[in-house]
């Protein structure tokens, strides 16, 4: 067994996902988000971020959801996704008025509840959406 996990912790060469070079040990090619390893040459070459239109090396690019993003509008989008969080509880540990009291009361910190629903698929799932309260109270007034 203790074989097994020295083997599963030894990085494996990669190979430049633009032009298909190998690295000459494991783990001297970047890895870029959304793209995957590229080798230093490919990795200097420039794009275009498709949202502010900025030039920016690959290297310190990324993909994100079908774009080339520059690491400014990498971070904006990332943060997009923390403006609302989603915390499921299952009925079949705590009962629904439970459910219901801990979604109102005991969300997470500078966030305001927007709806508690039944989790898709599911019969004994619920879920509790929260938004960020600034940009709720913001799209609200």
């Amino acid at each position: 067994m203790e074989r097994e996990n020295v083997a599963h912790t030894r990085q494996k060469i990669s190979y430049c996902v633009l032009c298909n070079k190998t690295e000459s040990s494991p783990g001297t090619f970047p890895f870029v988000i959304g793209l995957g390893r590229v080798c230093i040459e490919c990795g200097m070459k420039k794009v275009r971020c498709d949202v502010c239109g900025e030039e920016t090396k690959i290297i310190t690019s990324s993909r994100f959801q079908g774009r080339t993003l520059c690491l400014r509008d990498h971070m904006k989008e990332i943060e997009k996704y923390r403006n609302h969080l989603v915390i499921t509880f299952d009925e079949e540990k705590m009962g629904i008025d439970e459910i219901v009291n801990k979604a109102l009361h005991s969300g997470p910190e500078g966030y305001t509840l927007l709806s508690i629903r039944r989790a898709r698929n599911s019969k004994t799932v619920w879920e509790a959406e929260y938004e960020k309260t600034e940009l709720f109270e913001m799209r609200c007034s």
